[in-house]
């Protein structure tokens, strides 16, 4: 497994006894065999290293110094000659050897989290990882696990997939769905002063609040929220899986899961409200 530019454990916590430690695999004798590699952060703690006590094996690059790191990961893994001798920090040889161990393994796995690629333009560094995977695919087995989903961002997508055919950033102003990953960007629209209303929806995170914006805004937002501004409008929601029943789509994207309402504290779900708006208007 090549963990890209996200420290694993601290994201998803349980991560490798989940998915990687587990006791029983479908075509491994022992799961303690397993290599890790992390590739541009290492980890915070030692949940990588194997029940055998095999540690994970880590090249520290900047966060910045990815997009060239992977670049020159993926030409050498098509085989194409490299005149330099490091990549923003990493020997070229060490990339080499990453490149020999993925075309070498029965199974390989790449993943990455997307919301730990804070830089411009990281979308064409999963580009190209996800073409090295399918370069990968031409001599043995490997697939691409991007990670995400913590606060409901997996399971918006999906929902606005079934619903308009297009992932999330799409807009119905000519009474269709556009789909536009740039300009549909929030932080694009405010920037250039594009939007005249910031509507805020976070059921998960208390700490996830709104920009600051000279905007009206209106927050639907989980109980216990604090702002550096108050917003013109703030409605208190209950938490999917703790306040009210729901489902989410798991960390993997491929499973959706059941969640029950645990206790009852009174607080609307994030459909009631919006519902509710929805009549109003």
């Amino acid at each position: 497994m090549l963990v890209v530019g996200t420290d694993l454990e601290a994201f998803a916590p349980r991560f490798f006894e989940r998915y990687l430690w587990n006791k029983e695999a479908m075509f491994l004798d022992n799961t303690s065999h397993r290599e890790v590699i992390y590739l541009g952060k290492a980890p915070s703690g030692d949940a990588s290293t194997s029940p055998s006590g095999q540690k994970a094996q880590v090249f520290e690059c900047a966060t910045q110094g990815l997009p060239e790191v992977i670049a020159v990961l993926r030409a050498l893994v098509k085989g194409q000659p490299i005149r330099a001798t490091s990549v923003s920090g990493i020997a070229v040889a060490d990339l080499l050897a990453i490149a020999d161990k993925l075309k070498a393994a029965k199974y390989g796995v790449v993943t990455w989290a997307a919301g730990a690629l804070a830089y411009a333009q990281a979308e064409l560094t999963v580009q190209t990882l996800s073409e090295m995977i399918k370069d990968l695919n031409n001599a043995t087995r490997c697939s691409g696990l991007p990670l995400g989903g913590k606060e409901g961002d997996q399971t918006a997508n999906q929902v606005c997939g079934w619903t308009t055919g297009y992932p999330a950033r799409t807009r119905f102003s000519r009474g269709y769905p556009e789909y536009d990953p740039f300009l549909n960007d929030t932080n694009f629209l405010l920037a250039n002063g594009e939007a005249d209303v910031l509507v805020w929806v976070q059921a998960f995170n208390v700490n996830s609040v709104p920009p600051v914006t000279a905007l009206p805004t209106i927050v639907v937002g989980r109980s216990g929220m604090t702002f550096a501004k108050e917003p013109d409008v703030f409605i208190p929601v209950g938490t999917p899986g703790i306040d009210h029943a729901g489902h989410a789509y798991r960390m993997d994207n491929v499973v959706a899961i059941r969640l029950k309402k645990l206790r009852d504290s009174g607080l609307p779900s994030t459909a009631q409200v919006l519902n509710a708006i929805e009549q109003a208007l």
